[in-house]
């Protein structure tokens, strides 16, 4: 999926997917982050392609064991002057066997709850986000915990993944935050389960 190409679309349109479930942090000083409601994205009165927020993927894994999580740190940070109440989030991430034109590698996210203290599944489509915090004061950040998985039984590949964050402002204008990255990894096949050892044979005499 072109991530990009979608979010450019959904920059210019007051028309957005309902918002998930979410959370995440980001660099400068932390705050204490409240509690957003369902969707806090139905009150905005204004989308702007001005970034107010910056985010990145803070320790995301440049190998994924198939079968195996990877944890990592969805990192926002309030770049504004304004208030925010609640910081949308996703991760685009693919991956594909060795090879052009290859199928692709099924990919499984979570993202960790604190509240309710348990992992939730990321959204699968780039137009839904989890909604990972609530108020974040200018110049403070946000972090929330994430986990990939490869399949199991995928075999090696390669793969990349990217960030995209949306944001309400207090004043009612929401957007969505500055340049996603690029972060490349690769897949590598979980080891083989070692077989069961052969019972002895009585020794006869």
């Amino acid at each position: 999926m072109n991530l990009r190409r979608i979010l450019a679309t959904l920059a210019v349109t007051t028309v957005v997917a309902p918002a998930l479930l979410g959370a995440a942090p980001a660099a400068a000083r932390p705050t204490t982050t409240t509690t957003p409601p369902a969707d806090p994205f139905a009150s905005c009165t204004a989308w702007t392609q001005t970034a107010r927020a910056s985010t990145e993927l803070v320790g995301f894994p440049n190998r994924l064991v198939a079968g195996t999580w990877s944890t990592f740190t969805f990192r926002t940070v309030n770049i504004s002057a304004v208030p925010l109440t609640a910081i949308g989030a996703n991760v685009d991430t693919t991956a594909w066997l060795g090879g052009g034109g290859s199928p692709h590698i099924k990919i499984t996210q979570q993202w960790y709850d604190k509240a309710a203290r348990k992992w939730r599944p990321m959204p699968t489509s780039v137009a839904e986000f989890a909604i990972v915090a609530g108020a974040l004061k200018p110049g403070a950040r946000s972090d929330v915990k994430m986990r990939v998985r490869a399949d199991r039984r995928s075999k090696a590949g390669d793969g990349s993944a990217f960030e995209v964050s949306r944001y309400a402002g207090k004043d009612g204008v929401c957007g969505h935050a500055g340049a996603e990255h690029e972060y490349a990894f690769v897949v590598v096949p979980a080891a083989p389960t070692p077989k069961p050892s052969p019972d002895p044979k009585p020794v006869t005499g």
